[in-house]
């Protein structure tokens, strides 16, 4: 049953985590940018945090599920998406936010970023024991 559960994640993360890099590339184009669009960015983060849910689901039915699967080839690459999620997708997304939310603060823009960062440092801590 575990494998089951943990195919049907793997086979939704194939779009979310295409979509989610999609975004993530495009937050750091805009943030890279002096005076970037805040309507824009702000657009981008609301999708952002759409996929980081579906991420955040599938990742607890990952690390509820992983210990228990039989498929070797289905468990090795679930613990091989955590290990990027984990080093890339969510790291590089928290430094973007960061920069983000610094980028708003200095030109007096008032955020929710803190709520971001909070709910990426969570996902991260809950994965981290399959970091390698």
């Amino acid at each position: 049953m575990s494998d089951i559960k943990v195919s049907r994640v793997l086979f939704e993360f194939e779009t979310i985590i295409k979509d989610h890099s999609f975004y993530l590339e495009e937050l750091e184009n805009m943030v890279s940018i002096p005076d970037f669009d805040v309507d824009k960015a702000e657009r981008v983060i609301k999708r952002m945090r759409r996929l980081r849910r579906d991420l955040e689901r599938g990742i607890t039915v990952i690390t509820q599920n992983v210990d228990f699967m039989n498929e070797k080839q289905t468990k090795e690459e679930a613990l091989g998406i955590l290990n990027y999620l984990m080093v890339v997708g969510l790291k590089e997304e928290k430094d973007t936010i960061n920069q983000l939310k610094e980028n708003m603060n200095r030109r007096g823009i008032t955020n929710d970023l803190e709520k971001d960062l909070d709910q990426l440092q969570r996902i991260l801590n809950s994965i981290s024991r399959f970091s390698f």
